[in-house]
Protein backbone atom coordinates (compact mmCIF):
# COMPACT_ATOMS: atom_id res chain seq x y z
CA UNK A 1 0.00 0.00 0.00
CA UNK A 2 1.47 3.20 -0.71
CA UNK A 3 1.74 6.30 1.86
CA UNK A 4 -1.18 8.51 1.31
CA UNK A 5 0.46 12.27 0.77
CA UNK A 6 -1.28 14.64 2.70
CA UNK A 7 -1.31 18.79 2.57
CA UNK A 8 -2.83 20.59 5.41
CA UNK A 9 -3.47 24.39 5.49
CA UNK A 10 -4.30 25.91 8.59
CA UNK A 11 -4.37 29.21 10.48
CA UNK A 12 -1.64 29.32 13.65
CA UNK A 13 -4.87 30.15 15.38
CA UNK A 14 -5.67 26.72 15.36
CA UNK A 15 -2.41 24.76 15.93
CA UNK A 16 -3.55 23.19 18.05
CA UNK A 17 -6.45 21.05 16.69
CA UNK A 18 -4.04 20.94 13.46
CA UNK A 19 -0.86 19.37 15.22
CA UNK A 20 -3.91 16.74 17.03
CA UNK A 21 -5.23 16.07 13.38
CA UNK A 22 -1.40 15.71 11.33
CA UNK A 23 -0.43 13.34 14.32
CA UNK A 24 -3.89 11.27 13.97
CA UNK A 25 -2.37 11.15 10.11
CA UNK A 26 0.56 10.07 10.71
CA UNK A 27 -0.01 7.21 13.35
CA UNK A 28 -2.47 6.14 10.52
CA UNK A 29 0.47 6.00 7.78
CA UNK A 30 -0.23 9.03 5.94
CA UNK A 31 2.72 11.36 4.87
CA UNK A 32 1.85 14.96 6.36
CA UNK A 33 3.11 18.29 5.47
CA UNK A 34 1.88 21.38 7.16
CA UNK A 35 3.75 25.01 8.40
CA UNK A 36 4.38 23.98 11.88
CA UNK A 37 6.28 27.33 12.36
CA UNK A 38 3.62 29.56 10.46
CA UNK A 39 6.57 31.10 8.67
CA UNK A 40 5.17 33.04 5.72
CA UNK A 41 8.57 34.22 4.50
CA UNK A 42 9.93 33.84 0.64
CA UNK A 43 11.42 30.62 0.80
CA UNK A 44 8.43 28.89 2.17
CA UNK A 45 6.67 30.15 -0.45
CA UNK A 46 8.59 28.41 -2.94
CA UNK A 47 8.37 24.81 -0.63
CA UNK A 48 4.25 25.28 0.05
CA UNK A 49 3.80 25.27 -3.80
CA UNK A 50 6.25 22.61 -4.10
CA UNK A 51 4.30 20.18 -1.25
CA UNK A 52 0.98 21.48 -2.73
CA UNK A 53 2.02 20.04 -6.31
CA UNK A 54 3.62 16.57 -4.61
CA UNK A 55 0.46 16.25 -2.64
CA UNK A 56 -2.85 15.07 -4.12
CA UNK A 57 -5.09 15.37 -0.88
CA UNK A 58 -5.38 18.99 -0.09
CA UNK A 59 -6.84 19.04 3.97
CA UNK A 60 -8.09 22.97 5.33
CA UNK A 61 -9.24 23.39 8.28
CA UNK A 62 -12.08 26.05 8.70
CA UNK A 63 -12.51 28.72 11.78
CA UNK A 64 -13.25 31.96 11.77
CA UNK A 65 -9.33 32.46 11.74
CA UNK A 66 -9.26 30.43 8.76
CA UNK A 67 -11.72 32.41 6.56
CA UNK A 68 -9.37 35.96 8.18
CA UNK A 69 -5.86 34.42 6.95
CA UNK A 70 -4.29 35.70 3.85
CA UNK A 71 -2.13 32.46 3.83
CA UNK A 72 -5.25 29.98 4.08
CA UNK A 73 -6.97 31.72 1.36
CA UNK A 74 -3.98 31.58 -0.51
CA UNK A 75 -3.33 27.75 0.07
CA UNK A 76 -7.04 26.92 -0.94
CA UNK A 77 -7.11 28.53 -4.44
CA UNK A 78 -3.87 27.17 -5.46
CA UNK A 79 -5.11 23.51 -4.65
CA UNK A 80 -8.22 24.23 -5.99
CA UNK A 81 -6.28 25.38 -9.13
CA UNK A 82 -4.84 22.04 -9.11
CA UNK A 83 -7.82 19.77 -8.58
CA UNK A 84 -9.54 21.89 -11.35
CA UNK A 85 -6.64 20.67 -13.74
CA UNK A 86 -6.21 17.37 -11.76
CA UNK A 87 -9.81 15.78 -11.30
CA UNK A 88 -7.43 12.77 -9.67
CA UNK A 89 -6.77 15.33 -6.90
CA UNK A 90 -8.80 15.34 -3.28
CA UNK A 91 -10.02 18.27 -1.60
CA UNK A 92 -11.09 18.10 2.19
CA UNK A 93 -12.45 20.93 4.27
CA UNK A 94 -12.42 20.39 8.44
CA UNK A 95 -14.15 22.81 9.95
CA UNK A 96 -12.54 23.08 13.55
CA UNK A 97 -14.68 26.50 14.81
CA UNK A 98 -17.76 28.32 14.46
CA UNK A 99 -18.53 29.07 11.09
CA UNK A 100 -21.10 30.64 9.05
CA UNK A 101 -22.55 30.62 5.55
CA UNK A 102 -21.71 34.67 5.27
CA UNK A 103 -18.22 33.23 5.48
CA UNK A 104 -18.09 31.63 2.12
CA UNK A 105 -19.73 35.03 0.24
CA UNK A 106 -18.33 35.79 -3.21
CA UNK A 107 -17.22 39.13 -1.58
CA UNK A 108 -15.02 37.34 0.81
CA UNK A 109 -13.47 35.56 -2.24
CA UNK A 110 -14.56 31.84 -0.73
CA UNK A 111 -17.36 31.08 -2.46
CA UNK A 112 -15.87 28.31 -4.41
CA UNK A 113 -15.25 26.41 -0.93
CA UNK A 114 -19.34 26.11 -0.10
CA UNK A 115 -20.13 23.18 -2.18
CA UNK A 116 -17.21 21.17 -0.66
CA UNK A 117 -18.44 18.58 1.02
CA UNK A 118 -16.84 19.13 4.69
CA UNK A 119 -16.10 17.15 7.77
CA UNK A 120 -18.80 19.23 10.41
CA UNK A 121 -21.97 19.02 12.03
CA UNK A 122 -25.43 20.70 11.57
CA UNK A 123 -25.20 24.36 10.86
CA UNK A 124 -22.12 25.04 10.34
CA UNK A 125 -20.79 23.96 13.70
CA UNK A 126 -17.50 21.68 14.30
CA UNK A 127 -17.15 18.26 15.30
CA UNK A 128 -15.68 17.84 19.16
CA UNK A 129 -11.91 17.33 18.01
CA UNK A 130 -11.84 14.32 18.82
CA UNK A 131 -15.04 13.13 16.54
CA UNK A 132 -13.80 15.58 13.87
CA UNK A 133 -10.48 13.68 13.76
CA UNK A 134 -11.80 10.51 13.43
CA UNK A 135 -14.52 11.27 10.68
CA UNK A 136 -11.48 12.59 8.73
CA UNK A 137 -9.34 9.23 9.32
CA UNK A 138 -12.57 7.23 8.09
CA UNK A 139 -12.94 9.66 4.82
CA UNK A 140 -9.57 8.97 3.83
CA UNK A 141 -9.68 5.33 4.66
CA UNK A 142 -7.28 5.40 7.29
CA UNK A 143 -7.06 3.13 9.89
CA UNK A 144 -5.15 3.99 13.46
CA UNK A 145 -2.60 1.44 14.76
CA UNK A 146 -4.29 -1.16 16.39
CA UNK A 147 -7.75 -1.00 14.84
CA UNK A 148 -9.65 -3.11 12.25
CA UNK A 149 -9.46 -1.70 8.18
CA UNK A 150 -12.13 0.77 7.05
CA UNK A 151 -15.04 -1.28 5.07
CA UNK A 152 -14.22 -0.31 1.57
CA UNK A 153 -17.14 -1.98 -0.57
CA UNK A 154 -19.93 0.56 -1.89
CA UNK A 155 -22.67 0.89 0.28
CA UNK A 156 -26.22 1.08 -1.24
CA UNK A 157 -27.46 4.60 0.08
CA UNK A 158 -24.09 5.83 -1.40
CA UNK A 159 -24.23 8.99 -4.07
CA UNK A 160 -21.94 8.36 -7.12
CA UNK A 161 -20.36 11.71 -5.77
CA UNK A 162 -19.57 9.82 -2.76
CA UNK A 163 -18.87 7.25 -4.22
CA UNK A 164 -16.06 9.08 -6.48
CA UNK A 165 -14.66 10.66 -3.28
CA UNK A 166 -14.13 6.90 -1.79
CA UNK A 167 -12.44 5.30 -4.68
CA UNK A 168 -10.06 8.67 -4.95
CA UNK A 169 -8.65 8.00 -1.40
CA UNK A 170 -8.30 4.51 -2.18
CA UNK A 171 -6.41 4.97 -5.44
CA UNK A 172 -4.14 7.88 -3.35
CA UNK A 173 -2.82 4.27 -0.95
CA UNK A 174 -2.32 2.53 -4.56
CA UNK A 175 -5.53 0.50 -3.98
CA UNK A 176 -6.50 0.58 -7.13
CA UNK A 177 -8.45 -2.62 -7.38
CA UNK A 178 -11.16 -1.45 -4.98
CA UNK A 179 -11.31 1.98 -6.57
CA UNK A 180 -11.93 1.03 -9.48
CA UNK A 181 -15.14 -1.16 -7.83
CA UNK A 182 -15.87 1.40 -6.59
CA UNK A 183 -16.04 4.13 -9.77
CA UNK A 184 -17.42 1.42 -11.38
CA UNK A 185 -20.52 1.57 -9.56
CA UNK A 186 -20.76 4.78 -10.03
CA UNK A 187 -20.29 4.79 -13.67
CA UNK A 188 -23.76 1.97 -13.71
CA UNK A 189 -25.48 4.39 -10.91
CA UNK A 190 -24.81 7.49 -12.95
CA UNK A 191 -24.23 6.53 -16.82
CA UNK A 192 -23.97 10.55 -17.56
CA UNK A 193 -21.33 11.28 -15.01
CA UNK A 194 -18.48 12.49 -16.80
CA UNK A 195 -16.38 12.40 -13.83
CA UNK A 196 -16.82 8.52 -12.88
CA UNK A 197 -16.28 7.69 -16.55
CA UNK A 198 -12.95 9.65 -16.33
CA UNK A 199 -12.02 8.11 -12.83
CA UNK A 200 -12.54 4.82 -13.90
CA UNK A 201 -10.11 5.63 -16.85
CA UNK A 202 -7.71 7.03 -15.13
CA UNK A 203 -7.49 3.88 -12.62
CA UNK A 204 -7.52 1.48 -15.32
CA UNK A 205 -4.36 3.20 -16.58
CA UNK A 206 -2.90 3.35 -13.60
CA UNK A 207 -3.37 -0.41 -13.80
CA UNK A 208 -2.10 -0.81 -17.47
CA UNK A 209 -5.50 -1.40 -18.54
CA UNK A 210 -4.95 0.86 -21.38
CA UNK A 211 -7.10 -0.22 -23.96
CA UNK A 212 -9.88 -0.15 -21.56
CA UNK A 213 -8.91 3.38 -20.23
CA UNK A 214 -9.37 4.56 -23.57
CA UNK A 215 -12.90 2.75 -23.93
CA UNK A 216 -13.45 4.99 -20.39
CA UNK A 217 -12.45 8.14 -21.72
CA UNK A 218 -13.74 8.05 -24.76
CA UNK A 219 -17.19 7.49 -23.15
CA UNK A 220 -16.52 10.39 -20.79
CA UNK A 221 -15.64 13.00 -24.12
CA UNK A 222 -18.76 11.73 -24.98
CA UNK A 223 -20.23 13.79 -22.40
CA UNK A 224 -17.94 16.54 -22.36
CA UNK A 225 -15.97 16.44 -25.55
CA UNK A 226 -14.19 19.90 -23.85
CA UNK A 227 -12.51 18.02 -20.91
CA UNK A 228 -9.61 19.14 -21.47
CA UNK A 229 -7.74 16.58 -18.66
CA UNK A 230 -9.96 14.02 -20.34
CA UNK A 231 -8.18 14.63 -23.71
CA UNK A 232 -4.77 14.42 -21.64
CA UNK A 233 -4.91 11.70 -20.02
CA UNK A 234 -6.56 10.07 -22.96
CA UNK A 235 -2.89 10.90 -24.67
CA UNK A 236 -1.45 9.24 -22.03
CA UNK A 237 -3.06 5.99 -23.00
CA UNK A 238 -2.48 5.85 -26.42
CA UNK A 239 1.58 7.04 -25.37
CA UNK A 240 1.60 3.77 -23.44
CA UNK A 241 0.33 1.75 -26.39
CA UNK A 242 2.96 3.14 -28.78
CA UNK A 243 -0.19 4.96 -30.57
CA UNK A 244 1.86 7.91 -30.65
CA UNK A 245 0.36 10.30 -33.59
CA UNK A 246 -2.59 10.03 -31.73
CA UNK A 247 -1.22 10.62 -28.75
CA UNK A 248 0.04 13.89 -29.97
CA UNK A 249 -3.77 14.86 -31.44
CA UNK A 250 -5.17 14.20 -27.66
CA UNK A 251 -2.65 16.65 -26.65
CA UNK A 252 -3.09 18.98 -29.04
CA UNK A 253 -7.26 18.72 -28.48
CA UNK A 254 -5.85 19.26 -24.52
CA UNK A 255 -3.68 22.55 -25.40
CA UNK A 256 -6.27 23.58 -28.00
CA UNK A 257 -8.66 23.79 -24.93
CA UNK A 258 -6.67 25.61 -22.53
CA UNK A 259 -2.93 27.01 -24.22
CA UNK A 260 -1.29 27.20 -20.76
CA UNK A 261 -2.29 23.64 -19.58
CA UNK A 262 1.49 22.49 -18.76
CA UNK A 263 0.67 18.94 -18.33
CA UNK A 264 -0.11 18.74 -22.36
CA UNK A 265 2.89 20.75 -23.37
CA UNK A 266 4.83 18.40 -21.17
CA UNK A 267 2.92 15.17 -22.47
CA UNK A 268 3.61 16.09 -25.99
CA UNK A 269 7.39 17.19 -25.37
CA UNK A 270 7.68 13.29 -24.23
CA UNK A 271 5.69 11.79 -27.33
CA UNK A 272 8.17 14.20 -29.69
CA UNK A 273 11.12 12.34 -27.91
CA UNK A 274 9.94 9.02 -28.05
CA UNK A 275 9.84 9.87 -31.83
CA UNK A 276 13.66 11.40 -32.04
CA UNK A 277 11.47 14.87 -33.08
CA UNK A 278 13.82 16.72 -30.16
CA UNK A 279 13.62 20.23 -31.34
CA UNK A 280 9.50 19.70 -31.40
CA UNK A 281 10.21 18.03 -28.50
CA UNK A 282 12.39 21.25 -26.45
CA UNK A 283 9.84 23.60 -27.93
CA UNK A 284 7.13 21.64 -26.41
CA UNK A 285 8.96 21.82 -23.20
CA UNK A 286 10.07 25.59 -23.43
CA UNK A 287 6.82 26.25 -23.53
CA UNK A 288 5.79 24.30 -20.68
CA UNK A 289 8.37 25.99 -19.06
CA UNK A 290 7.59 29.31 -19.79
CA UNK A 291 3.95 28.75 -18.36
CA UNK A 292 5.44 27.20 -15.34
CA UNK A 293 9.29 28.12 -14.86
CA UNK A 294 9.33 25.44 -11.83
CA UNK A 295 7.67 22.60 -13.35
CA UNK A 296 9.92 19.59 -11.85
CA UNK A 297 9.05 16.90 -14.03
CA UNK A 298 9.86 19.19 -17.38
CA UNK A 299 13.64 20.74 -16.61
CA UNK A 300 14.24 16.93 -16.14
CA UNK A 301 12.75 15.93 -19.45
CA UNK A 302 14.50 18.91 -21.17
CA UNK A 303 17.71 17.48 -19.49
CA UNK A 304 17.16 14.21 -21.01
CA UNK A 305 17.01 15.18 -24.26
CA UNK A 306 19.86 17.73 -24.35
CA UNK A 307 21.85 15.33 -22.35
CA UNK A 308 20.74 12.69 -25.88
CA UNK A 309 21.75 15.75 -28.43
CA UNK A 310 25.53 15.59 -26.58
CA UNK A 311 24.45 19.15 -25.40
CA UNK A 312 26.01 18.03 -21.54
CA UNK A 313 26.58 21.63 -19.98
CA UNK A 314 22.49 22.95 -21.05
CA UNK A 315 21.67 19.15 -19.34
CA UNK A 316 23.73 19.72 -16.55
CA UNK A 317 22.20 23.09 -15.90
CA UNK A 318 18.43 21.94 -16.50
CA UNK A 319 19.17 19.04 -14.12
CA UNK A 320 20.20 21.51 -11.31
CA UNK A 321 17.40 23.58 -12.21
CA UNK A 322 15.21 20.68 -11.48
CA UNK A 323 17.49 20.11 -7.79
CA UNK A 324 17.31 23.26 -6.69
CA UNK A 325 13.47 23.56 -7.35
CA UNK A 326 12.74 20.20 -5.06
CA UNK A 327 15.80 18.70 -4.52
CA UNK A 328 14.57 14.88 -3.38
CA UNK A 329 14.05 14.47 -6.97
CA UNK A 330 15.60 11.16 -7.83
CA UNK A 331 14.81 11.20 -11.58
CA UNK A 332 17.43 14.38 -11.65
CA UNK A 333 19.86 12.97 -9.38
CA UNK A 334 20.01 10.60 -11.77
CA UNK A 335 20.26 12.09 -14.61
CA UNK A 336 22.79 14.47 -13.25
CA UNK A 337 25.20 11.50 -12.32
CA UNK A 338 24.55 10.21 -15.92
CA UNK A 339 26.00 13.43 -17.26
CA UNK A 340 28.68 13.91 -15.07
CA UNK A 341 29.86 10.58 -15.68
CA UNK A 342 29.58 11.32 -19.45
CA UNK A 343 31.87 14.63 -18.58
CA UNK A 344 34.45 12.04 -16.84
CA UNK A 345 33.29 13.68 -13.61
CA UNK A 346 33.18 10.65 -11.98
CA UNK A 347 33.83 11.68 -8.04
CA UNK A 348 31.02 14.17 -8.76
CA UNK A 349 28.76 11.42 -10.61
CA UNK A 350 29.20 9.50 -7.45
CA UNK A 351 28.39 12.15 -5.29
CA UNK A 352 25.03 12.31 -7.46
CA UNK A 353 24.02 9.01 -7.46
CA UNK A 354 24.81 8.55 -3.85
CA UNK A 355 22.11 11.15 -3.14
CA UNK A 356 19.58 9.34 -5.45
CA UNK A 357 20.11 6.00 -3.56
CA UNK A 358 19.74 8.00 -0.22
CA UNK A 359 16.34 8.98 -1.49
CA UNK A 360 15.45 5.76 -2.84
CA UNK A 361 17.83 2.95 -2.06
CA UNK A 362 16.14 0.55 -4.19
CA UNK A 363 16.28 2.46 -7.55
CA UNK A 364 17.91 -0.57 -9.52
CA UNK A 365 19.51 1.46 -12.52
CA UNK A 366 21.00 3.76 -9.87
CA UNK A 367 22.77 0.86 -8.51
CA UNK A 368 23.84 -0.19 -11.72
CA UNK A 369 25.07 3.18 -13.00
CA UNK A 370 27.24 3.45 -9.53
CA UNK A 371 28.76 -0.10 -10.00
CA UNK A 372 29.75 1.00 -13.60
CA UNK A 373 31.77 4.18 -12.40
CA UNK A 374 33.33 2.24 -9.74
CA UNK A 375 34.31 -0.60 -12.73
CA UNK A 376 35.68 2.28 -14.49
CA UNK A 377 37.52 3.77 -11.53
CA UNK A 378 38.89 -0.07 -10.83
CA UNK A 379 37.50 -0.01 -7.36
CA UNK A 380 36.02 -3.62 -8.18
CA UNK A 381 34.77 -4.79 -4.58
CA UNK A 382 32.87 -2.01 -4.06
CA UNK A 383 31.45 -2.23 -7.80
CA UNK A 384 30.68 -5.53 -7.36
CA UNK A 385 29.15 -4.56 -4.26
CA UNK A 386 26.72 -2.24 -6.56
CA UNK A 387 25.98 -4.86 -8.71
CA UNK A 388 24.79 -7.30 -6.10
CA UNK A 389 22.42 -5.02 -4.60
CA UNK A 390 20.58 -4.08 -7.94
CA UNK A 391 20.45 -8.09 -7.88
CA UNK A 392 19.13 -8.40 -4.70
CA UNK A 393 15.96 -5.84 -6.02
CA UNK A 394 15.87 -7.52 -9.62
CA UNK A 395 17.52 -10.44 -10.13
CA UNK A 396 16.00 -9.99 -13.98
CA UNK A 397 18.60 -7.21 -14.68
CA UNK A 398 20.76 -8.38 -17.13
CA UNK A 399 23.00 -4.82 -17.27
CA UNK A 400 23.78 -5.71 -13.63
CA UNK A 401 24.59 -9.24 -14.39
CA UNK A 402 26.95 -7.98 -17.25
CA UNK A 403 28.91 -5.81 -15.00
CA UNK A 404 29.11 -8.32 -12.26
CA UNK A 405 30.65 -10.33 -14.85
CA UNK A 406 33.17 -7.93 -15.44
CA UNK A 407 33.81 -7.34 -11.92
CA UNK A 408 34.25 -10.69 -11.02
CA UNK A 409 36.72 -11.33 -14.65
CA UNK A 410 39.09 -8.06 -13.04
CA UNK A 411 39.27 -9.45 -9.56
CA UNK A 412 40.55 -12.53 -10.89
CA UNK A 413 37.21 -14.56 -10.40
CA UNK A 414 37.84 -15.98 -13.33
CA UNK A 415 34.53 -19.21 -13.49
CA UNK A 416 32.12 -16.55 -11.09
CA UNK A 417 32.45 -14.47 -14.34
CA UNK A 418 31.99 -16.63 -16.68
CA UNK A 419 28.65 -18.37 -15.04
CA UNK A 420 27.62 -14.36 -14.47
CA UNK A 421 27.90 -13.82 -17.82
CA UNK A 422 26.12 -16.79 -19.11
CA UNK A 423 23.13 -15.96 -17.08
CA UNK A 424 22.87 -12.21 -18.12
CA UNK A 425 23.51 -14.13 -21.84
CA UNK A 426 20.29 -16.41 -20.90
CA UNK A 427 18.10 -13.34 -19.55
CA UNK A 428 18.78 -11.74 -22.88
CA UNK A 429 17.45 -14.41 -24.92
CA UNK A 430 14.80 -14.99 -22.79
CA UNK A 431 13.69 -11.18 -23.63
CA UNK A 432 14.40 -11.72 -27.50
CA UNK A 433 12.13 -14.72 -27.73
CA UNK A 434 9.06 -13.31 -25.60
CA UNK A 435 9.94 -10.10 -27.81
CA UNK A 436 9.41 -12.65 -31.33
CA UNK A 437 6.33 -14.09 -30.20
CA UNK A 438 4.70 -11.07 -28.90
CA UNK A 439 1.32 -10.47 -31.87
Amino acid sequence: MATMRIFVSHSHQDMTFCKALVQALSNAGADVWFDEHSLHTGPLFEVVQRELELRPIFIVILSKAAFASRWVKRESIWAYELADRDQTRLFLPVTAGPIERSDFSGESGWLFLHNFKRIEGDDYQPFPPEEAIRRTLQTLALTPTGEMPIVTDPQSTETPDELIQRGKVLRAQNRFGEALFLFNRACQIAPRSVDAWFQAGYTLDELKRHGEAIAAYDRSLQLNPNGKAIWYNKGRALRDLSRYEEALAAYDRAIALDPNYVLAWNGKGNVLSILLRYVEALSCYDQALKINPTFVLTWNNKGAILNDLFRYDEALDCYDQALRIDPSYVLAWIGKGSVLSTLRRPQEALAAYDQALALDPTSVTTWNYKGAILNDLFQYEEALSCYNQALKIDPAYVFAWYGKAHSLDALGRKQEAQTAERHAQGLQNDVTVMRQQEP
